[in-house]
């Protein structure tokens, strides 16, 4: 098996990441996935019939769907990856761009056994895919596009996600589930667009983490060695977060999502108020 192809646990063993024999490997391997996995802006702008509005309408559908079949996080991140990974590399008829996504979702599902033990999360079949699409494409013609992205993807499915850089970056906070909650809500609107497609997954995780304390803290102190993509980053996903999808909002204005939804319209509505962050010297 080629490196390529090794797989990434989705799911954070926290007792392997502090285990200080492993770490430098496991970060280097998460590195070299990341610049496997990532998509390419320029290719898939050079889809002929897809465009970026119709990609947020399918990425709503994901989300939806998603949350319909209370999946882990890590299949959200996984299914949209997948995805812009495929229209990197292959043509896609608007037709099909639906059944794209439901295969996706439909193997993100599928990538992870341990995400869903003891969790309460059962993976769709195939006909419930089909019936979610109201019976659009059959369960032969979402196994068939299952087939056509991996053998597009050449089989190499082991992606770090966003989410799972926001847990290894909080793993010292394991208590501040407020926090952890704002910086999921950031992560999955950044799912949306554009700005963050071609951006690696650990810079949206440590930007989601710093913006989220921004917004919960008020300010941050920011030391000279934070990347410039990062702060880049933060800045974009503080303009998009004025007008969050409302699939996401919604999800996030409940309690077990500690409000934060709520907690983000009210710092926006505060004109006295201004986040702000600080350069360390």
């Amino acid at each position: 098996m080629s490196q390529d192809q090794v797989q990434v646990p989705s799911s954070v063993d926290t007792l392997l990441w502090e285990e200080s024999d492993y770490l430098e490997d496991i970060m280097q391997h998460l590195a070299y996935m990341e610049n496997v996995t990532l998509p390419s802006v320029p290719m898939i702008e050079m889809q002929i019939q897809i465009t970026w509005q119709l990609r947020s309408s399918l990425i709503d559908f994901v989300v939806r769907s998603h949350q319909y079949f209370r999946l882990p996080s890590q299949v959200l991140f996984l299914s949209v990856n997948l995805i812009d990974r495929y229209c990197s590399r292959k043509q896609i008829g608007k037709e099909y761009y639906l059944l794209l996504g439901s295969a996706a979702l439909w193997i993100a599902s599928k990538y992870d056994g341990k995400a869903y033990q003891g969790k309460g999360f059962a993976r769709p079949s195939a006909k419930e895919i089909s019936e979610l699409c109201n019976g659009m494409f059959d369960e032969h013609m979402i196994a068939q596009m299952e087939i056509s992205i991996l053998f597009t993807l050449g089989w190499v499915l082991g992606h770090p996600t966003t989410d799972q850089g926001i847990k290894f970056l909080l793993v010292g906070e394991p208590e501040n589930k407020e926090l952890a909650s704002m910086a999921a809500y950031l992560s999955e609107i950044s799912l949306y667009h554009r700005d963050f497609v071609g951006i690696k997954p650990s810079a949206i995780a440590e930007s989601c983490c710093m913006l989220a304390k921004i917004i919960l803290y008020g300010s941050l102190s920011i030391g000279d060695n934070t990347e410039a993509v990062v702060m880049e980053t933060l800045n974009s996903l503080w303009k998009h977060v004025c007008q969050p999808p409302p699939a996401i909002s919604e999800k996030y204005l409940r309690q077990n999502r500690h409000y934060v939804a709520q907690i983000v319209f009210s710092r926006l509505a505060d004109s006295t108020g201004h986040a702000t962050y600080d350069r360390q010297a």
